[in-house]
């Protein structure tokens, strides 16, 4: 590993890698297993200030910038992408959303309860088989005084029915389309608001993700999120940003997928010699090797970008694009390294697979990465 990083980001990943093989491994198959809330964990997380670590200080985050929470990521990702999930919505997506364009009073009554664990983050933007603010379920908010009152549903939100504050995304001017969406901040415990269900998934099960009621749930218009009718562009930053951190989860990821299969390949002996002294072997952990190397590199700078307040847009939908490229390969050779053994559920490569994917898929940005990159080009 090339990148330079400095004696306190190299701490925090150390720090990282012990509390994911301390606490987090040791109940990751578990948690895949039950897909429960990994709520003990969680609040271990919160001890060692990874739920606030790159927000300022004085909000009670532990403003060590964005490269050190996506060190974090990385290393919880490499022994369960659920766990590391539940980190990237809430800090990702919530707290980063309440940081950047939050008022000092949302600030300080929001983003300082997220940092300090005393609720949990998540982003309610999509809708039941439609774009935000298009389907019959989409939710609208109509102000009232100094309210707004929300109807509507939201599906598969992460972290939903576990957190405690939402980053909603509703339609204030259903005339202006997708310019009329604008973004609020809910209380978990809004009267109104209940979960329809929690959605089963194939992967990263321990990040639950639910299906939103909104039944006439009153918004304080100082919940207001940004300026009405800027939703969208808030959605597309935060997503932004939490691509980067989905980026490491699939560096983890993969990483932990190839040190398996280095290690079965080593053990496993074909015809009186281990198969990794095998050339076409050889050739898939090389390329795996290559790939996740790369997506690391990029991952890292990205997040630099990012905690330096440089442009990053076009370098989170490069690594939206190559991550889900690479994760997805990398699992498929693996599983192929360990042949049977790999397509069980005794070795770790099945779980990883399922994980892997969800990495790549979740939380799609509201344009695909390839728009973006050549918006950014031809600007």
């Amino acid at each position: 590993m090339s990148y330079p990083l400095t004696e306190e980001q190299q701490l925090i990943q150390q720090n990282a890698k012990e509390f994911s093989l301390e606490y987090v491994e040791p109940v990751a198959a578990e948690i895949d297993h039950t897909e429960k809330h990994p709520a003990e964990i969680v609040s271990k997380m919160v001890e060692q200030d990874f739920l606030g670590i790159f927000i300022p200080g004085e909000f009670g985050g532990a403003e060590a910038g964005y490269l050190s929470y996506i060190l974090i990521i990385e290393e919880l990702a490499r022994v369960s992408g659920a766990v590391a999930s539940v980190l990237v919505n809430h800090a990702s997506l919530a707290a980063y959303s309440i940081n950047r364009w939050g008022t000092t009073e949302q600030k300080e009554i929001y983003l300082t309860a997220l940092c300090q664990g005393q609720k949990l983050g998540a982003f309610a933007l999509n809708e039941p088989g439609a774009a935000p603010g298009a389907g019959e379920h989409k939710v609208v908010a109509v102000k009232d005084g100094d309210h707004y009152v929300l109807n509507g549903r939201k599906s598969y939100v992460a972290n939903g029915g576990a957190a405690g504050v939402y980053i909603v995304f509703a339609q204030t001017n259903p005339e202006a389309g997708a310019k009329g969406i604008s973004a609020f901040i809910v209380d978990g415990q809004a009267e109104g608001l209940s979960v329809a269900r929690t959605i089963s998934k194939m992967g990263l099960r321990g990040c639950q993700s639910a299906e939103l009621v909104f039944d006439n749930v009153k918004v304080s218009a100082a919940n207001l999120l940004g300026a009405e009718g800027a939703g969208l562009a808030i959605a597309a930053e935060a997503l932004a940003a939490a691509s980067i951190a989905e980026g490491a989860m699939v560096v983890g990821i993969a990483q932990a997928a190839m040190e398996d299969a280095v290690k079965y390949g080593k053990q496993r002996i074909q015809f009186r010699r281990p198969i990794a002294s095998f050339p076409a072997i050889q050739t898939m952990l090389a390329e795996m090797a290559a790939n996740i190397h790369m997506l690391r590199l990029a991952v890292y700078d990205a997040a630099s970008l990012l905690e330096n307040g440089e442009p990053f847009t076009a370098e989170a939908a490069m690594i939206k694009l190559f991550a889900a490229r690479i994760g997805q390969s990398a699992l498929i050779d693996v599983i192929q390294i360990e042949g049977g053994y790999g397509y069980s559920q005794e070795m770790v490569a099945s779980r990883l697979y399922r994980d892997v994917k969800g990495a790549i898929i979740k939380n799609s940005s509201v344009d695909f990465p390839e728009k973006i990159i050549a918006g950014d080009l031809l600007a």
